[in-house]
């Protein structure tokens, strides 16, 4: 996998539409077409990733480095992040939450989407921009297209500061910090 940061290709799977009118064109097209047969592979049809985007409070450019963490964490195969949002609460003022929505791949339970959010929340603890998220979301869809989405599992971490987040006491007690929110 080679990264490429903001303006490229995150990982093969992954392409970031953000126009950065860079001669890569071929490379994002090669990637966008990877996507949609890894994502028909699999049953569903994923959407090219669009940029995260801000809400609220947020601080301006905190968005881009919400989505450059996420970039940074290793899917399973076929799945790809296909945005996030950044929103906030009056009741975490100077804080911000971060959705995250994913598609494609062999996720179809909470309990599966529990160990590939584990790896987002990790990633966010170690990173500057988590000490000012207040909630972690996570979302996967079997296909997400521009019309729509199917298949839909989600889940919540409405505590994230007050967790570590480091395997710290147990995968297990990590993963019981994830509440489902729909399946």
């Amino acid at each position: 996998m080679r990264k490429l940061g903001i303006c490229g290709i995150a990982a093969v799977t992954i392409v970031l539409a953000v126009g950065c009118g860079s001669s890569e064109n071929s490379a994002d097209d090669a990637g966008a077409t990877q996507s949609s047969a890894a994502s028909s592979a699999t049953g569903g049809e994923c959407r090219p990733m669009v940029p995260f985007s801000e809400g609220g409070r947020a601080s301006e450019g905190q968005s881009a480095a919400a989505q450059q963490v996420a970039e940074s964490v290793s899917l399973p195969a076929g799945v790809t992040i296909v945005t996030g949002r950044l929103s906030t609460d009056s009741d975490h003022p100077d804080e911000f939450a971060v959705a995250i929505d994913l598609c494609g791949g062999a996720i179809s339970t909470a309990d599966e989407l529990k160990k590939v959010a584990t790896k987002f929340a990790k990633a966010y603890k170690a990173a500057p921009v988590g000490d000012r998220i207040f909630a972690l979301y996570v979302a996967h869809y079997a296909s997400y297209t521009t019309t729509g989405t199917t298949g839909g599992v989600k889940i919540k971490d409405p505590d994230f500061q007050l967790h570590l987040w480091n395997g710290k006491p147990s995968e297990q007690a990590e993963l019981d910090n994830w509440e489902v929110v729909g399946q």
